[in-house]
């Protein structure tokens, strides 16, 4: 299934996910998402399969929340949009994105429902897998005087000196290069923005930070992580203590621009500029 208007068109799976499997756009060639259809892992549900673009998830990440999407989907049309909505899956949890197109914009509502009989503590988590051969853009906010203004967080298999990672004070940059080594970094992003730089196109993932949230992973909203099949761009919300039958919403706006976008410094420059113009 696909919603397309004269600038974008989306691609969905109807019988499984909520996943978003195409983003094609004016100008550009080819999908700007990963497609990794063989890509699988067993879990205590029975097995995984990523198949890319993007998905919701939650945090914190373990075994008993990732569940098979293969119970079917509902595909909800609307007016100005649809939504894919998934049944409850083996560990409580139901899953919904809702999509709406508008120009070179495009609309996610993330909401993820609770139906355990005991309450729980989650984060919605919003993954975007791009195909690689671009440029990770996180913005930084250098703020003066004597406290604390910026954060970096590493996983455990990540190399502070691995060669996909550029440090400087006013961004980070991760390069989408495949590698058998993972690599992951995260931080608390206060401009709501991260941005993929991707030759003839540009990919941007606004959302809205919440100052007084509380985040996972070491306090993170933002995390990217690079292997050898697509780079992520993730995005989180607060966390939230959830009862039966009670759902949190995380909200996310893309944006697709057709042009030159090298992957270097000086062009990531001039995208933050860009996108912080257009804030």
């Amino acid at each position: 299934m696909s919603m397309e208007n004269d600038f974008l068109r989306l691609e969905f799976l109807t019988t499984t996910g909520p996943r978003i499997i195409g983003l094609y756009a004016k100008g550009v060639e080819g999908n700007l998402f990963a497609e990794t259809p063989d890509v699988h892992w067993g879990t205590p549900h029975g097995e995984y399969y990523l198949r890319g673009g993007h998905r919701l998830w939650s945090a914190p990440e373990d075994t008993f929340n990732t569940c098979p999407e293969d119970d079917g989907l509902d595909v909800i049309e609307g007016v100005d949009g649809i939504a894919l909505k998934s049944p409850v899956d083996a560990s409580g949890l139901e899953k919904e994105i809702g999509v709406r197109l508008n120009k070179n914009n495009v609309h996610l509502s993330h909401r993820i429902t609770w139906h355990g009989d005991d309450q729980i503590e989650l984060t919605p988590w919003a993954i975007t897998q791009l195909r690689l051969g671009g440029m990770a853009i996180l913005p930084l906010s250098k703020m003066d005087g004597l406290q604390p203004d910026r954060n970096l967080v590493l996983w455990p298999y990540s190399h502070i000196h691995d060669e996909r990672l550029v440090l400087q004070d006013d961004l980070i940059l991760v390069h989408g290069n495949a590698s058998d080594e993972a690599f992951k970094i995260g931080n608390r992003n206060l401009p709501g923005w991260v941005a993929y730089a991707l030759g003839d196109a540009l990919f941007v993932k606004r959302f809205s930070p919440e100052t007084a949230g509380k985040y996972p992973d070491m306090n993170c909203n933002v995390e990217v992580y690079v292997k050898d099949v697509c780079i992520e761009l993730e995005t989180l919300g607060a966390s939230v203590v959830l009862k039966k039958g009670e759902s949190v919403k995380h909200e996310e706006t893309w944006q697709v621009f057709a042009g030159e976008y090298p992957a270097n410094l000086e062009s990531a420059r001039k995208i933050k500029t860009q996108v912080s113009q257009q804030s």
